[in-house]
């Protein structure tokens, strides 16, 4: 059993791509427990992805209740908070069950219905009320595709629950987004921070659908009994608001520091540069970034270029390869190869094409494939590919108007337990990464949020000073470092433009979802 003092526990949960962690931490940010549970994802056409909302919840509980089991004084957990994947949400009937599975942040289904908000809204009115460009994966477009398709559930629906609510809602039952989480609906004004009614009764999205807009770190309510009694969470513990886990990630990782530019790499990776306020650029929408806002203390606007497939990347290799490699032998395997991977290019736009070249559906590619290419420079070329992307992704930014100068970079999740990766994208980035020794910053920023709503903190600074983790850089390679200068200048970054007229043949010949698309 874990601890035997009884200062106050912190609980954050990260509702990620492929399963919900829950993790445990001290005031000070230490880690006390930790589990995690997978719900079933269905995938009933290519293209599409889905999770019913109470296998959600229930791998919710069983992370929960796996986690209070390993504390001897589960009457120290004082909050839980919830951070989640963007992009997606609950319909809810008025009995509060949900009328149609979740469909994953990265479904593209909704494509039709982007197209329709491009023609008939125009995608620069968009950017200029939402700070978003155009893409299938936000919360309207899924909303509209249910309209069409599902339209038995959509006149149900009186209630619309991004992921992170839904969980807090179904915890507390009290019904709340916070701002981060609105921004990836295509109905918040970014400018004043309400929400878009003449938007929605325009495309006939209800606009009573959307719940109370609060800041992250805002109390919602006390567990409810049965959850409670699932889990053996205390009764009087509170409910706070949690946000979008990139954000929430960032927040703890110093993106509330001028300059300071967040990656956050997990199953997708985002690139992140805070502003005071939002910036009027149609360079921003056009090339593929959005611009959005996160609510704890003030508002913090940013800037953020989206690699889709980084972890997730990854992920799909393993399972190409039948789990036959372990992580540890890929990366001991993949250091002994030079710089370029033997001539084997590798990129990463799985499912949507990366800012500042956006593609609305796009497929990755690897190039220089012989006879003599083994997994080994396959899995180089992959960790390749998404530095490169990430590089092209930050240039991009930094050339936005108004953006202010890069002076370091921080970078936390999943994907930074890489250390040949890391390596990889310092020699590429030529510069020193900052790595945090809390990979699960997302948690941690959830908890942090928890505390503040449990009124344990007065504000997120006085959190943040209280943290106890230690960062560390990542240097450059040196002789790595103008090898890949030299690829990425003669080759990568021409490769997409190079390639993006044969992709869209390709989708047009064969699209994902084929037939019923």
């Amino acid at each position: 059993m874990i601890s035997q003092t009884n200062t106050p526990l912190l609980m954050g949960i990260d509702a990620g791509s492929s399963r919900v962690r829950v993790l445990l931490f001290e005031l000070d940010g230490t880690l006390v427990a930790e589990a995690s549970d997978e719900p079933t994802v269905k995938c009933s056409r290519p293209g599409w992805a889905s999770t019913e909302a109470e296998d959600l919840f229930k791998s919710c509980l069983n992370a929960i209740r796996s986690v209070v089991a390993l504390v001897d004084k589960p009457e120290r957990i004082r909050s839980v908070a919830v951070a989640s994947v963007g992009d997606t949400g609950v319909p809810i009937d008025a009995a509060g069950d949900a009328v149609y599975p979740i469909i994953a942040w990265y479904d593209c289904r909704a494509q039709p219905q982007a197209n329709w908000l491009k023609k008939h809204i125009g995608e620069e009115r968009l950017y200029r009320i939402t700070g978003l460009n155009m893409n299938p994966i936000f919360g309207l477009c899924k909303q509209l595709w249910i309209r069409e398709n599902a339209p038995e559930a959509f006149n149900k629906t009186v209630r619309w629950l991004n992921t992170a609510d839904f969980l807090a809602w179904k915890l507390c039952g009290v019904p709340a987004t916070d701002y981060s989480l609105a921004s990836r609906t295509f109905a918040l004004n970014i400018q004043n921070l309400e929400y878009e009614n003449e938007l929605l009764e325009e495309v006939g999205i209800p606009c009573n659908w959307y719940q109370t807009l609060v800041p992250s770190g805002t109390f919602l309510g006390h567990v409810l009994p049965e959850p409670a009694k699932i889990t053996g969470l205390p009764s009087d513990c509170k409910v706070s608001s949690g946000g979008h886990d990139h954000l929430v990630g960032a927040l703890i990782a110093g993106a509330t520091n001028q300059g300071t530019l967040i990656n956050s790499m997990g199953t997708a990776e985002a690139v992140t540069l805070f502003l005071d306020k939002p910036i009027y650029d149609k360079a921003v929408g056009s090339h593929g970034y959005v611009q959005g806002v996160i609510v704890a203390d003030r508002p913090y606007y940013y800037h953020l270029g989206g690699l889709f497939t980084s972890g997730g990347a990854v992920q799909w290799f393993h399972r190409l390869t039948d789990q036959r490699y372990s992580h540890e032998e890929l990366i001991k395997d993949a250091w002994k190869i030079s710089p370029g991977a033997n001539g084997v290019l590798f990129l990463p736009q799985m499912r949507i094409g990366s800012p500042p070249n956006p593609a609305e559906m796009s497929r990755g590619a690897f190039i220089g494939l012989g006879t003599d290419t083994d997994h080994t420079v396959l899995y180089r070329s992959m960790l390749e590919g998404m530095a490169f992307d990430v590089k092209m992704i930050m240039e991009g930014i930094s050339q936005l108007k108004k953006a202010p100068e890069i002076e370091k970079i921080h970078c936390f999740g999943g994907e930074s337990r890489n250390d040949l990766l890391m390596k990889i994208k310092a020699s590429v980035l030529n510069c020193a990464l900052t790595k945090m020794d809390m990979p699960e910053t997302v948690s941690l920023g959830a908890a942090i949020l928890g505390g503040i709503g449990a009124g344990i903190f007065n504000n997120l600074q006085e959190a943040i000073k209280g943290l106890r983790f230690n960062t560390y850089e990542i240097l450059p390679q040196p002789e790595w470092v103008e090898p890949y200068q030299k690829f990425y200048d003669d080759v990568y970054s021409d490769a997409w433009k190079q390639i993006r007229p044969l992709q869209e043949k390709l989708l047009k010949a064969c699209p994902p979802n084929g037939n019923d698309s």
